[in-house]
């Protein structure tokens, strides 16, 4: 399983923000995922659809984090916090892009992560972020509230690869590997028990690309998505289905895991 990734070749980044603080996260990894001037950067900021639909129900009211004080929950306050947040997304994508030398577009979109990637089919590479109020257990959450305190357990965090059996693995751990490269960062990858016949092509290909902290870990399928989460990552690649971005399988790695997602092509 040698990484088959050119890196001469021009690719197409998707970047989708969501609003909030998960968005300055999605840029850090995106500054470390352009690495040529002719990388096209391609931001989406989505809008939840849902939020709208609230918003026109006459009970509906919004809490401050800050003051814990309620009102009521307009649609015309929504639509200015929406585009104050588009703004910012947009702005941290221009940064980066620009700094890179990148061309760049940015649209807003208000509906499904499916709806707005349709016209963003030629896309490699898709970055997005953790749903709001992603669910996990109580233990799980105290446990990654610890880790988060500490600024140098931050940093120890690895980049993850969830290399399943199909076609865009192989560029999943490449990208794997340059993300862990440029950050500096350990990787872990994750292989299906029932896919281990991999493991020794998976571990050459570490060895050769000589980091200072890899491992591989089979895990039952089942069990996939638990041993992810334990292991906290900074960042998950992992490679599109076969039949490309498939949002089922994103929006499950979304509600599971708690940080920017790279999806390889």
């Amino acid at each position: 399983m040698t990484p088959a990734i050119d890196e001469k070749t021009p690719r197409r980044i998707v970047v989708v923000f969501g609003g909030g603080t998960a968005d300055a996260r999605i840029a850090g990894v995106l500054a470390s995922l352009v690495s040529r001037r002719e990388d096209e950067l391609a931001g989406v900021f989505l809008e939840d659809r849902g939020l709208f639909r609230l918003a026109e129900l006459p009970f509906a009211l919004e809490l401050s984090r800050v003051t814990t004080t309620s009102r009521p929950l307009m649609t015309r306050e929504l639509e200015r916090q929406m585009k104050v947040q588009a703004l910012r997304a947009e702005r941290a994508l221009r940064d980066v892009a620009e700094r890179a030398g990148s061309a760049w577009s940015f649209q807003r979109h208000r509906g499904r992560l499916a709806s707005a990637l349709a016209s963003l089919r030629d896309a490699d590479l898709l970055l997005l972020g953790a749903l709001r109020g992603a669910l996990a257990s109580s233990s799980e959450r105290g446990a990654t509230a610890s880790l988060f305190r500490s600024r140098e357990a931050e940093r120890t965090r690895p980049v993850a690869v969830l290399c399943d059996p199909i076609e865009s693995s192989d560029r999943a751990l490449g990208a794997g590997i340059r993300l862990a490269e440029k950050t500096g960062r350990g990787l872990i990858v994750f292989l299906p028990v029932d896919a281990s016949a991999s493991f020794h092509e998976i571990q050459r290909t570490l060895q050769s690309a000589q980091l200072p902290r890899a491992a591989i870990r089979a895990v039952e399928r089942a069990a996939l998505l638990g041993s992810v989460r334990r292991a906290a990552p900074a960042i998950l690649v992992v490679g599109a289905g076969e039949t490309g971005f498939e949002e089922p399988r994103i929006g499950v790695l979304q509600k599971e895991l708690r940080c920017p997602i790279v999806v390889v092509r």
